[in-house]
Formats: structure tokens, sequence, C-alpha cells
């Protein structure tokens, strides 16, 4: 008599395997570049204003000293992590099963997904004042 075997054990279980620890792997990623952005947002306020001597026309508050320009540069370094993450979140929103396409642009496409993260990132420092004072105001909303 032949064992009937379940679905789950039909599949090839070494490329299921490496498919959720590839994915598995992705999440750990995106950690590190959550933590590498807020690395970069705490350079930007510290020494921000020393290195990025030409950005001091884009200060947020009108003043134009240095305590206005790492304000806005946190908040330009945080528009551009909640674009990128958005991104993230929009292109891969519904992904349940390993072999989908989405689930192959959430676990690789690495390059790529750094391409989108270093615009999402210097995007922001392109915009003007009032947008970066309006976002402020909403993400002080959002974070509570």
């Amino acid at each position: 008599m032949a064992k009937i075997q379940s679905p789950e054990l039909c599949k090839d279980s070494g490329v299921h395997e490496a498919r959720k620890t590839q994915s598995l792997r992705a999440r750990y990623v995106y950690g590190l570049i959550f933590f590498a952005t807020n690395l970069l947002a705490w350079f930007i306020r510290d020494y921000g204003a020393k290195v990025f001597h030409g950005l001091h026309h884009n200060s947020v508050c009108g003043a134009g000293d240095s305590k206005c320009f790492q304000s806005g540069g946190v908040l330009r370094v945080s528009l551009g992590c909640f674009i990128f993450f958005w991104l993230m979140f929009a292109t891969t929103f519904g992904t349940r099963k390993l072999q989908g396409v989405r689930n192959s642009w959430h676990s690789g496409c690495w390059v790529l997904k750094f391409l989108v993260y270093a615009v999402s990132i210097a995007s922001p420092f392109a915009i003007p004042n009032i947008f970066i004072q309006l976002y402020g105001e909403i993400a002080r909303m959002g974070a509570g």
C-alpha cells in the first residue's frame, strides 16, 4: 500500500528551505538598513552642519543656525527612510508564498534596492522646506 504524503512533503524541501532562509535573512537586512538610517540621522544631526556647508540654505525653522540645520537634516533622513520602507511595503503587500514574484523582490534584488534606498534618502534634500515642515508635523502626530 502506498502512503499518501501531505503536499508539504511533496515539495522539494531543499528549495523550500533555501527560500525560507533567504526570506528570514531579508528581515535582518531590513533591520540593518533601518539601523544604518538611524546612524545617518545621528551623524547629520551632530556633524552635518560642519560637513555639509552648502546645505545651510536648507534650514527648516528659518533662522539658519546649526540647530535648525540639525533638525531639518534629521527630518529629511526620516522622510527618506519613510519613502523607502513605504515603497517596500507597497511592492510586497500581499506576499503569501515563498515562490511568488513579490517574495523574490522582498528577499532578493539587493543592488536595485540599494539604489532605491540611496535615491529615497537623497531626494528629500531637494524638497522645499515647507514640505519638510509639513512632514515634521505629520510625523510628530504619527509618533504619538
